[in-house]
């Protein structure tokens, strides 16, 4: 299963404790990664222990569930640590100017970089931006899905992952320019 499948839709197939723990332990890093990207590094391993304290006390589960369930129990938790940040910042976007074209999900080659730069990314976007990117951009969730979760309004989201998306383009631009530039030269400016 890949990264960005942990957050598509589920099959069914029961899954024991087991199989629970070695979810937990094959999509460590994928997990921490989201725990990290969304909430910071230092909450990333609470908010996953968290999460699979939950899933363990769960009854029988479906198997390729299980993956999905992982990431969403994390991004839950995630969402548990920092709800407050993002009801604060909900009336900013709110204020922005209105959305004139819909920014799409994801492509493999956005997510690619979001994966690269997941280092800096975090630093370039507040909290809200980060969830709405996952949940918007790599979950492929409607804004109205994504607003009911985060409890804010549809337009703030729609605003808040403009800002992500455009940011995140904003840093594949000044990538491209800086690798087009010879060695010793100063990068452009993007």
């Amino acid at each position: 299963m890949k990264w960005p499948d942990i957050l598509d839709r589920p099959s069914r197939r029961y899954a024991t404790v087991e199989d629970v723990r070695r979810i937990f332990a094959d999509y460590h890093d994928a997990l921490h990664w989201l725990a990290g990207f969304l909430i910071g590094d230092k909450l990333a391993p609470a908010c996953v222990i968290d999460a699979c304290n939950i899933a363990e006390r769960q009854g029988p589960v479906f198997h390729e569930w299980l993956a999905h369930w992982a990431a969403r129990a994390t991004l839950r938790c995630a969402l548990q640590m920092q709800g407050a940040d993002i009801a604060e910042l909900a009336p900013t976007y709110e204020r922005f100017e209105r959305v004139d074209a819909k920014r799409s999900p994801l492509s493999p080659e956005d997510l690619q970089l979001l994966i690269e730069e997941s280092d800096v990314l975090p630093a370039r976007l507040d909290v809200l931006c980060r969830f709405v990117l996952v949940m918007h951009g790599i979950a492929k969730e409607s804004c109205a899905e994504v607003a009911a979760q985060l409890g804010v309004s549809q337009s703030a989201v729609e605003r808040a992952y403009c800002v992500a998306f455009d940011t995140l383009h904003l840093m594949s631009k000044r990538m491209l320019c800086n690798a087009d530039i010879p060695a010793g030269l100063p990068p452009a400016p993007v």
